[in-house]
């Protein structure tokens, strides 16, 4: 096991805000087959998503996405990438180097970067195999505080949720109320088709969602609840949204 860790390659891609390749490393070129032919940089200026098919494209968005949330768990930023003659294991991290910190002979400028650490696993021959991951268990109910009670909301009823400490202020059309589980476990487990996280402190239910505007060079929902309620948009997530609404 030991001589198999020292002898691992370990491949290194990284991205910017456009999801284009800024850099590799030899051993990455290697894993992912140096596509496009040639030197190992011949894959720097590519679309990320030209290396993947249509139908990884959006999985491959959550990780970016989770990748530049402070707040995401460390799973959310890692997934594993079945090839016909081995698995690779795919770690996002973001970046943001220092001014004028090179990066394959350019300069970033303080643009936000994200690194991509790629290792085989087929390399680990006596590694003991990853865990099977435990199936998330839907939320049919919000439990939510009411008085000295626990009311059950309908996750329907929910307009926006916001982190609140360790736990979350479910908003819903009738007022606020204090949900104890944590806002990274409600984007588990509630519906990802109508509930979409936003920010690293929202999550909004896109059925209650009005419109979309910019403020301030940002975007923000608005709310289909009394006050018109406005939630930002990060920009981490902003294209990855603007995919998902076809904008």
């Amino acid at each position: 096991m030991d001589y198999a860790l020292q002898n691992m390659d370990v491949g290194l891609v990284l991205l910017d805000t456009g999801r284009r390749v800024l850099a590799i490393n030899p051993a990455a070129a290697r894993m992912l087959g140096n596509r496009v032919g040639g030197p190992p940089n011949g894959l720097v200026g590519a679309s990320l998503h030209d290396l993947h098919p249509p139908s990884h494209r959006a999985k491959v968005e959550l990780l970016l996405a989770a990748a530049n949330d402070p707040a995401a768990p460390a799973s959310a930023c890692s997934m594993m990438v079945a090839l016909p003659d081995r698995v690779l294991v795919l770690k996002a991290s973001a970046l943001t180097p220092g001014d004028g910190a090179p990066v394959d002979g350019a300069l970033v400028n303080g643009v936000p970067v994200t690194a991509l650490v790629l290792m085989e696993t087929t390399r680990l021959a006596n590694a003991a195999p990853p865990p099977t991951a435990v199936p998330v268990e839907p939320l049919v109910k919000l439990p939510v505080e009411k008085g000295q009670g626990l009311v059950l909301l309908d996750p329907a009823d929910a307009v926006y949720l916001q982190a609140d400490g360790h736990y979350t202020k479910v908003h819903t059309a009738e007022g606020s109320f204090l949900c104890t589980l944590p806002l990274s476990e409600l984007e588990a487990r509630l519906d990802p088709r109508g509930f979409v996280r936003t920010h690293r402190g929202y999550i909004v239910n896109l059925r209650h969602a009005r419109a979309v505007e910019r403020r301030d060079g940002r975007a923000v929902f608005i709310m289909a609840a009394p006050g018109a309620p406005r939630v930002p948009v990060s920009r981490a997530r902003a294209e990855a949204l603007k995919k998902r609404l076809a904008l």
